[in-house]
């Protein structure tokens, strides 16, 4: 986190978000402020995505009006992680200037930092192009949590996560202090970390609620 205090850092008033004809979310209030950890939920298809990408500034709204708090740092990690060079050893994708990171104003030997991402000291000099899927993600979270954000937006950040990576990443995010918006089909991080929910139908409805099993057991069954 940056640590940064502004009460309102993201809002959004009567938002209205359509794609290809088709309208994803109608008249949404939203606001995010420091310590609120929102997830988003809905059916494969009915936009979370999209509304990711507009709370990160890719996607302008139909409609609405969006305020960000003055000089806004966002990191977003999306689905498709292609910021990772496959020449790059695990060393200098962590560390591309030295043998340190810093983190929370601390210098860490990256090796220590390796660690705490699962990685062991015998991998540092491994291409990341020998890497499986699971351990590309951890690079790309481990990049992520070094960089101060008042927002941070995930984007299925526990595909191909093993159970040891999701408690990491869970400790992670509890840890950081700004305003976090997920989108996960890991229920239990869901639960684990969000302090409310917000729930997209496809049709154009968003709906907040306290967590997923109030939503769960509000939402219509086929």
């Amino acid at each position: 986190s940056s640590g940064r205090r502004t009460k309102r850092l993201w809002s959004a008033e009567g938002l209205r978000i359509a794609l290809g004809g088709t309208t994803i979310v109608e008249d949404l209030d939203l606001l995010l402020t420091p310590g609120m950890r929102l997830g988003v939920l809905g059916p494969n298809g009915s936009g979370k995505t999209t509304l990711l990408r507009t709370i990160v500034g890719e996607i302008t709204p139909a409609a609405g009006t969006i305020r960000r708090a003055e000089v806004l740092r966002v990191v977003y990690f999306d689905q498709d992680r292609t910021a990772l060079d496959p020449a790059l050893t695990l060393k200098r994708a962590l560390a591309p200037e030295g043998d340190s990171v810093i983190y929370r104003d601390r210098a860490l030997h990256v090796a220590s930092w390796a660690k705490r991402f699962l990685f062991q000291p015998g991998q540092l000099e491994t291409a990341v192009s020998r890497l499986s899927g699971g351990e590309r993600a951890r690079i790309v979270l481990a990049r992520m949590m070094l960089q101060p954000a008042d927002l941070l937006v995930l984007d299925g950040p526990t595909n191909d996560l093993d159970i040891p990576a999701l408690e990491v990443l869970e400790e992670a995010l509890l840890e950081f202090a700004g305003a976090l918006v997920l989108v996960s089909h890991d229920r239990y991080l869901l639960d684990g970390v969000s302090t409310q929910v917000i729930a997209l139908d496809g049709r154009g409805g968003a709906q907040h609620f306290v967590d997923y099993d109030q939503w769960e057991s509000n939402r219509p069954h086929q």
